[in-house]
């Protein structure tokens, strides 16, 4: 396979029109990255989490990393949660522990008891990406309407610096 892709957006794009693809990808990430123009070092393990509507995967990135201003495009809400998570290591141990409290804490917001939220943190040799519900096909989550409706905004992954 010849196309590159840019950015997370592009590789969800894809990952939404090609079920094959999408399968691939979720079996095999960094062989399908690396056909499509993205190599990943071999010190550098990339796990992929699948959204359903039943289940919310989140990635809290390193500190370091330069990433978390594209994150916060895409999801500007966890951008403060994330931030939280960085500064204080109390947070992010609930975060990480309980996520599902945590989130219902921090936006006010009851989520149904079938709801579940996953929360995984990068390190320097494991980056974490999120494949979404195909929105195309799909309704929206009940934590996407409940970010939306809060000011949030839409989570995904992103795919910088995994290099």
């Amino acid at each position: 396979m010849t196309n590159q892709i840019k950015t997370y957006e592009v590789l969800i794009d894809r990952l939404s029109a090609d079920e094959q693809l999408k399968n691939n990808f979720i079996a095999n990430p960094k062989a399908t990255l690396a056909e499509m123009g993205l190599h990943i070092s071999n010190s550098i393990t990339v796990e992929v989490h699948e959204d359903t509507l039943e289940l919310k995967n989140l990635v809290l990135p390193l500190k370091s990393d330069s990433q978390i201003g594209t994150f916060a495009e895409s999801a500007p809400g966890f951008k403060s949660v994330i931030q939280q998570a960085w500064q204080d290591e109390t947070f992010k141990s609930q975060l990480l522990e309980n996520p599902k409290a945590t989130i219902e804490k921090v936006t006010g917001t009851n989520l149904s008891d079938t709801f579940i939220i996953c929360v995984y943190e990068d390190t320097p040799t494991v980056k974490h990406l999120v494949v979404p519900v195909n929105n195309a096909n799909e309704e929206l989550s009940e934590l996407d309407l409940m970010m939306v409706a809060g000011g949030i905004g839409h989570t995904s992954g992103i795919i910088a610096n995994i290099e």
